[in-house]
């Protein structure tokens, strides 16, 4: 039986590769890449206009049409918005054949030829218009007309609700499903647009197991479907390759037919977000093989704001720069708190989405309805348009100049049951255990860096096994369960050469299909063995110091609160700083007497270190926030990983990004100020005055000024030659522009 190849349902071969070997996509992402214009050609007009004031006005569920196509695109671009999605398909509860409002051959009734009547009136007032294109949510009776193009759940029927309410899906790999959304592009491509941005394909948690998802997958794997409820081992990692490559060939022939029309034509979709994406097979690294900008809805805040992060979408934006970064990025954010769409966030939290997202090197994106766009309130997002318009010069071509790196392991989330999945918008898979939450691990140590004003970057498994680590003094690995052995290796040969790690808890006990290994994978450069026993939950337990060191600078001698959980381990060369404490019976059930079991470990390997908490210490940072855990890691920080930068007389609520331009020559710091009135929504930021910030390398400084408040700094040198300056006043934002 033929196991090369998968074929799509066009009949085109789709090679296989071990791309999930590298935490997901390492093989395909490097074979397949669109590379950027050779040196002296043109940019395309996605690249050469950012970064992207992109604007989505909804209509597709309000209304499509307007009576004055001109007013319409003239109300958009007074916003100082540059590019928009617009919306020419009706899909109030789902998308069928009968709002097309453009000319389209598959299209069940003719309709007002909206698209060919706006299109001069955008291109008059300089809107680039990417029409956006739903092809994941369906209404019930449309699916029902083509039962052949429906996904099918493991236990057998089609979906049969979406977004609360009646909806279907289809799947990529039905013939007839196809070739309709194949015309629907090639009708689209006839009309001078400027893009098309596809809302979609995805599968489920269940799905699908249709007939031609089961004979691909046989005639690919020699075996049948396996099932998607299992989430560890060969046939999990199979599954997932199948899907992702049934998206990749669903997107690569959807591209070419839009590219033979028109290569100016921007192509992009929905991509994966920050968390298990196992259930949608939408893995970024995979699928920008065949994109032009990748996005990801970093920005949609739903649900109780104050368990939602407010750094949610510049750190979204800083994995899309690792996971993508020769290609544009666009963080996707609602004006809206989720699912209320008829509301809209106070203008501090707008212009901080704002603000988060530009300074991490990508482009803006709004989802509102339309009466939104007359609000007052939005008139937050008219002038940070207006700000970015005026200096894009400042946001192109930027580098990060961070010297600290935290890991996002897909890897972990696709195979650990300590992982939970997304699928739409607030549609969540729950994770399968409480033990391990990685969101939660990657979301306390990302607090905490953000809140210690260190500029960090944000890798992923792929970085690991096959980029350069050299230009970072540390590495933290929040919970990187899953890991392969060639990654292992990667960080033995990075910490022995003069790296510095900190991991906690089950950081490489896993193998990359998240199979249970003997021992951890660095447990040559932890310094400890694994007991093969978790402890937990220790909910009014202790840790306690035992033996002095910088790294406890700031804690108490006796008792400290102790994580959830945390692995037993025993030292196998490493220095033992703090060790649990035997769980109490209760609260009250007296003073708890030492445990065997190690919490932090330092050891020396080779010419670095590696520092291993064996607890879940992000996670409980998550919760509960305790001041000697954020102490441990910004000693941490002082000691193996300073800032380059140094901030004072502000707030920790005070977000620090440092990028460059023109090869280091121009240093641009953006200051993000998250300081509200200890509530979400934030109503307003407390403003900060006289923030001094001391640059750690010293350099001849030329010039220094401010963008959000124009103004020159006096630069002055302090008894270290670094150089120093006083930002006088801010709110939200403020970029300072260094030239050296």
């Amino acid at each position: 039986m033929e196991k090369d190849g998968l074929s799509s349902a066009a009949g085109v071969p789709i090679p296989r590769r071990s791309f999930l070997q590298a935490g997901g996509a390492a093989s395909l992402s490097l074979l397949y890449a669109q590379p950027r214009p050779a040196s002296g050609a043109a940019p395309p007009w996605w690249e050469r206009e950012e970064p992207l004031r992109i604007l989505d006005t909804a209509t597709c569920y309000t209304g499509v049409t307007s009576p004055s196509p001109a007013l319409e695109a003239a109300r958009k671009a007074s916003s100082g918005y540059n590019t928009e999605h617009l919306h020419v398909m009706g899909m109030a509860g789902g998308l069928d054949d009968q709002e097309f409002f453009f000319s389209c051959k598959v299209a069940g009734k003719q309709n007002e030829d909206y698209l060919g009547k706006y299109l001069p009136e955008a291109k008059k007032r300089g809107l680039r218009v990417m029409i956006y294109l739903n092809i994941h949510w369906f209404k019930r009776p449309f699916g029902e007309k083509h039962p052949d193009w429906l996904q099918i759940r493991e236990g057998g029927g089609p979906i049969t609700t979406l977004y609360g309410g009646p909806g279907t899906t289809f799947c990529m790999n039905s013939p007839g499903f196809r070739e309709w959304v194949f015309q629907i592009l090639r009708d689209l491509c006839a009309y001078p647009i400027d893009g098309i941005f596809l809302d979609g394909t995805s599968f489920r948690d269940d799905t699908c197991y249709c007939r031609y998802c089961q004979e691909q997958f046989q005639k690919a794997f020699g075996t049948k479907l396996p099932s998607k409820k299992k989430r560890q081992g060969k046939g999990a990692r199979d599954l997932l390759e199948f899907q992702v490559n049934s998206q990749l060939s669903f997107m690569r022939d959807s591209r070419q037919i839009v590219k033979s029309s028109n290569p100016n034509i921007a192509f992009y979709r929905n991509g994966g977000v920050r968390g298990g994406n196992w259930a949608t097979a939408k893995l970024n690294r995979v699928l920008i093989a065949e994109q032009d900008i990748l996005g990801s809805e970093g920005g949609y805040l739903t649900g109780d704001l104050t368990r939602v992060p407010v750094w949610k979408p510049g750190v979204t934006a800083r994995l899309l720069e690792t996971q993508a970064p020769d290609k544009s990025r666009v963080i996707f954010s609602t004006a809206r708190p989720g699912p209320w769409n008829f509301s809209q966030h106070s203008e501090a939290d707008l212009r901080l989405l704002y603000a988060g997202t530009v300074a991490n090197a990508a482009s803006v994106f709004f989802f509102m309805y339309k009466p939104l766009l007359e609000r007052p309130g939005m008139q937050a997002l008219t002038g940070m348009n207006r700000f970015v318009e005026k200096n894009a010069a400042y946001y192109r071509g930027t580098r990060s100049e961070a010297t600290t790196a935290l890991v996002w392991s897909d890897t972990t989330a696709n195979f650990y049951d300590g992982a939970d999945a997304q699928l739409l918008e607030s549609d969540r898979v729950s994770a399968r255990s409480e033990v391990g939450n990685l969101d939660g691990e990657f979301s306390g140590l990302a607090d905490t860096l953000l809140r210690s004003q260190t500029p960090f970057d944000v890798i992923d498994d792929v970085s690991m096994e096959q980029e350069k680590l050299d230009r970072y003094a540390a590495v933290f690995l929040p919970n990187v369960a899953c890991m392969s052995e060639k990654t292992a290796g990667r960080l033995k040969d990075y910490v022995g050469q003069g790296g510095n790690l900190f991991a906690t808890f089950e950081t490489s006990l896993y193998d990359e299909t998240g199979i249970r290994r003997a021992d951890f994978a660095l447990a040559e450069v932890f310094g400890v063995s694994d007991a093969r026993k978790i402890v937990g939950p220790n909910r009014w337990d202790y840790m306690q110091p035992r033996a002095q060191s910088p790294l406890l600078e700031g804690w108490p001698r006796d008792l400290v609160p102790a994580t959830l959980y945390h692995v037993s381990v025993r030292p196998k060369g490493g220095e033992v700083l703090v060790q649990y404490m035997k769980p109490l019976a209760g609260s009250y059930a007296g003073i708890p007497e030492p445990s065997d079991d190690p919490a932090l470990v330092v050891h020396r390997y080779g010419k670095g270190t590696a520092i291993y908490f064996s607890g879940d210490l992000g996670n409980a940072l998550n919760s509960y926030h305790f001041i000697e855990w954020s102490r441990l890691i910004e000693n941490v920080l002082r000691d193996i990983a300073p800032s380059p930068v140094v901030v004072e007389n502000a707030p920790r609520s005070m977000e620090v990004v440092l990028r460059s331009q023109q090869q280091g020559q121009r240093l641009l710091l953006h200051l993000i100020n998250f300081t509200g009135e200890m509530t979400r929504p934030i109503r307003r930021v407390v403003p900060l005055e006289n923030v001094r910030i001391t640059l750690r390398t010293k350099v001849e400084v030329r010039r220094i000024q401010t963008l959000m408040r124009p103004q020159t700094l006096a630069a002055q040198e302090d008894q270290s030659g670094r150089i120093q300056f006083t930002v006088p006043l801010m709110n939200e934002y403020e970029v300072v522009v260094i030239e050296k």
